[in-house]
């Protein structure tokens, strides 16, 4: 009798799907290479002492099951967002929420709409759903470009994912360009309006968005994040706000029970008061992002405006480039573009990572 394999039972939708390998981190090698761990956009400093307070007093119930819904996270940040408690909803990082809004809007055949280069999860939500993804490119200074977006849209449309601050670019939507977007989407789709760096991008002076896309007809859902501006990325918890209590419904009924830990609903609402925390690590971001432009271009290459917790740069070989950081413990991101060589994402760190990347990146470019 034959062997049975694998590959009789798991459905070509996902047989299809790249392995995305973890982004393990390894040790420190000594006090003169230590870690710089700039490829995932965390934070650099810990949470609020009050937050791990509060996160500790959370683990001594730990044999409890969590509020499923977060009741009490969600009635503080309807209270902060003016938005209806009703319509809010949250998850394992707003990342839970991209993968909801897939579920919800797309079976196979239809077709949504991302923007490239992109967050992966885009595209591997959209292929976990057989529906098609379409490309939509970003402009050359990495915002999302509405024109773009607009024209990739048709009848089969039931999904489009847009991002400001943009990851893996960092650029910043300007408020009429969200009111376009609002204005021209056709009503049979879902927005899925990403601002998993939002609280970087109102540091940077961008325009409030939700009275922006309240405007729209169609439904919506904003995603936002706990895991960069809160220092929470270890934690998982996001949320998302919607256009109505029909549509944050639907989010409800497929969440998967529990998947926000009662650690992380302890953290998140204690967070939120944490302001002063809040304002000295988005200083330090804005202060850290505009030194590490000035000596990349300084170096001759090429970094995009950024309004997020990291800076990206075109340059020739960003694959080459980020091994030779990497050789010296310093990680970052290369990324593909097309039209481009490429480029690196490099997210904020201490000033001594900006050192770290700036020596690297000098001593790589010198020895080509």
């Amino acid at each position: 009798m034959p062997k049975s394999t694998a590959d009789e039972v798991i459905v070509p939708r996902i047989r299809r799907l790249a392995i995305v390998p973890p982004a393990a981190t390894p040790p420190d090698r000594g006090e003169s290479l230590p870690v710089r761990s700039l490829h995932l956009n965390e934070a650099p400093f810990p949470p609020a002492p009050a937050v791990i307070a509060a996160m500790q007093q959370a683990a001594a119930g730990l044999n409890r099951y969590p509020d499923h819904d977060g009741a009490e996270l969600i009635a503080e940040l309807a209270r902060r967002t003016g938005a209806p408690a009703e319509t809010i909803v949250i998850g394992s990082g707003s990342n839970e929420l991209l993968y909801a809004s897939a579920d919800i809007a797309l079976d196979p055949g239809d077709e949504a709409v991302a923007p490239v280069p992109g967050f992966p999860t885009y595209a591997k939500t959209i292929s976990l759903r057989g529906a098609t993804h379409v490309g939509a490119p970003v402009r050359a200074d990495g915002v999302v470009d509405v024109a773009a977006t607009l024209a990739a849209v048709t009848d089969r449309t039931r999904l489009v994912f847009v991002a400001t601050p943009h990851n893996p670019t960092g650029g910043l939507m300007g408020a009429g360009e969200i009111e376009h977007l609002v204005r021209a989407l056709p009503d049979h789709l879902l927005l899925h309006f990403d601002e998993a760096y939002y609280e970087f991008g109102r540091h940077a002076g961008a325009a409030e968005s939700l009275p922006l896309i309240a405007r729209r007809r169609g439904p919506w859902i904003v995603t936002r994040s706990f895991s960069k501006a809160y220092g929470l990325a270890g934690a998982r918890v996001g949320y998302g706000i919607t256009s109505d209590r029909a549509l944050a419904d639907a989010y409800r009924k497929i969440r998967v029970n529990f998947s926000v830990n009662a650690v992380a609903l302890a953290a998140a609402r204690t967070a939120l008061g944490e302001t002063d925390h809040l304002a000295r690590l988005l200083d330090h971001t804005a202060a850290e992002r505009q030194r590490l432009s000035r000596g990349l271009a300084e170096l001759g290459l090429k970094p995009l405006p950024s309004a997020a917790n990291f800076v990206s740069v075109l340059t020739p070989a960003p694959a080459r480039l980020a091994a030779a950081l990497a050789e010296r413990n310093v990680f970052v991101l290369p990324f593909p573009w097309p039209g481009t060589e490429g480029a690196l994402r490099i997210t904020i760190g201490s000033q001594a990572d900006t050192d770290a990347v700036l020596n690297g990146l000098r001593d790589a470019l010198a020895s080509r």
